[in-house]
């Protein structure tokens, strides 16, 4: 036995002392193909995703290249800039160009050698451009782009707007702006909020500001910013499998990113992990619900939710894209105290300072009925129904406004068109301006003028729930005396 050990162990040293190293040939990288090399061809142009339905404009194109060549397949925006449509040496891609566009839209084929160089080829297709955007852009961009923030309620009363619920796998059930179906919990302020940064891998980001804000285009680009403007992060989206009777049960549709660009795109639990795929629960012209299933659909699981409302587009906040009645934003505010709707104030210049509850260098106002039909000599010595903290106005989609007292007795109706818009505010001052063909804004009397009506308006703010109004009397800056007008939506 000890023998035949030896022997073994004799040739396990023999083969150890004649292994030498050996140098194995590797092959050399492919001669660099050039543009010419490789051509796109159209298999078919489709109406729908899966090419069941031909369509000579088609917008779901089916291509494959010749030789087989991976290539990015990017279209090309007017600016520009590229977004990438697909990958692979055959596919489908879908290519949608924004309203106005030429229907003969150029792809860039863009294929990458074996030495790490790009080659690149274009080709043409000609799709159907769209006259009108689809209903479900429609309410996410209003005109062609729309920016959203985050939807904290009104003044004085909180609302969750990021937070936790269980999975109920009852989709109807989030019916409306601000339900969240089996919400558990959630944050409703800033200092709320940057108290929560272990679900941003530890950072207090800008994102976590009640008035940061997001950024949607008619270009399929979404950008994110602080409160101040400071840009976060900017990707591109799209809306996927939306129909409005939510088929599923559960989703309307999907919103996916290119990349972690919605507010604050963290998950809950989840340990900094960004999302870039949310259902959407709930979408009209001017709210928003998103929510992230975590994978785990029904059986109460733990869902993310956010809350968004509209913040500048402004058609959408006056008429919901169709008609939406406006009332005296009377109350009680943050402070506890009364919310004056209609006074005067100093002309400071700075127009950001107008907040959803602030008029910048308010000197005095009304807080009830009562107090407003004090003020009569305002309006030509006369009560009038307009002064009722009940009274409203209507904007319609065709530029029609119609003032109505608390009873519902017509006031007054005229034309409107919003003139000058710039949600930036690059005038510094107003956002621009509410001009109507007749006195039809609510008590459309400006402050000591002796009855002096108004018919062109500065808008100073205006989001989803607020709108205040002024009357600069042309003298913008300097603290000369101006009239403001707040409303709330109804």
């Amino acid at each position: 036995m000890k023998k035949l050990i030896y022997i073994a162990m004799a040739a396990a040293a023999m083969l150890l002392a004649s292994c030498e190293p050996q140098i194995i040939e590797g092959g050399s990288a492919a001669a660099p193909i050039a543009a010419s090399d490789f051509t796109f061809i159209v298999d078919g142009q489709y109406a729908d995703a899966g090419c069941v339905t031909a369509q000579t404009d088609g917008n779901f194109v089916k291509y494959h290249t010749e030789p087989a060549t991976t290539v990015q397949v990017f279209s090309v925006k007017a600016d520009g800039s590229r977004t990438l449509l697909g990958t692979g040496a055959s596919g489908v891609i879908n290519v949608k160009p924004k309203r106005g566009s030429d229907p003969n839209q150029t792809l860039i084929l863009q294929a990458i050698n074996q030495d790490a160089s790009l080659v690149e080829n274009t080709a043409m297709v000609t799709v159907f451009v769209p006259g009108e955007l689809d209903p479900e852009l429609k309410l996410l961009l209003g005109d062609g782009v729309k920016s959203w923030t985050w939807d904290n309620g009104l003044v004085g009363e909180a609302q969750a707007f990021w937070g936790n619920a269980g999975n109920s796998g009852a989709g109807a059930n989030f019916s409306g702006p601000g339900i969240v179906d089996g919400k558990w919990w959630g944050v409703t302020s800033t200092e709320e909020f940057e108290g929560q940064s272990a679900h941003s891998a530890g950072n207090v980001v800008l994102d976590m500001n009640v008035n940061a804000y997001m950024t949607l285009d008619e270009d399929g680009g979404i950008t994110s910013y602080g409160a101040d403007g400071t840009k976060i992060n900017k990707a591109t989206f799209e809306v996927k499998n939306y129909n409005a009777s939510r088929n599923d049960g559960w989703a309307l549709g999907q919103l996916v990113t290119s990349g972690p660009a919605v507010l604050f795109p963290y998950s809950i639990n989840m340990n900094g992990a960004n999302c870039n795929t949310f259902d959407i629960m709930y979408l009209d012209e001017n709210y928003m619900t998103l929510v992230d299933q975590k994978n785990a659909v029904g059986s109460w699981a733990e869902i993310t939710f956010w809350l968004f409302k509209n913040k500048d587009g402004i058609s959408d906040i006056l008429t919901g894209g169709s008609e939406r009645a406006w009332t005296w934003d009377c109350g009680t505010g943050a402070d506890g105290n009364p919310i004056a709707f209609w006074g005067n104030a100093g002309s400071t210049g700075g127009g950001a300072n107008f907040t959803a509850s602030n008029v910048d260098g308010k000197w005095w106002g009304v807080t009830s009925t009562e107090e407003f039909e004090g003020q009569s000599a305002h309006s030509g010595g006369s009560v009038v129904p307009d002064m009722n903290q009940d009274a409203y106005m209507v904007f319609t989609a065709d530029g029609k406004i119609t003032s109505y007292g608390a009873d519902g007795t017509q006031i007054a109706t005229a034309n409107y068109e919003v003139t000058d818009w710039d949600g930036t505010r690059a005038s510094g001052w107003q956002l621009g301006y509410l001009e109507t063909s007749a006195p039809a804004v609510l008590f459309p009397y400006s402050i000591n003028m002796e009855g002096a009506t108004v018919k062109k308006f500065s808008i100073m703010y205006a989001d989803a729930d607020y709108l205040t109004l002024v009357d600069d009397k042309n003298a913008p800056g300097s603290w000369g005396e101006i009239t403001f007008w707040k409303f709330r939506a109804k």
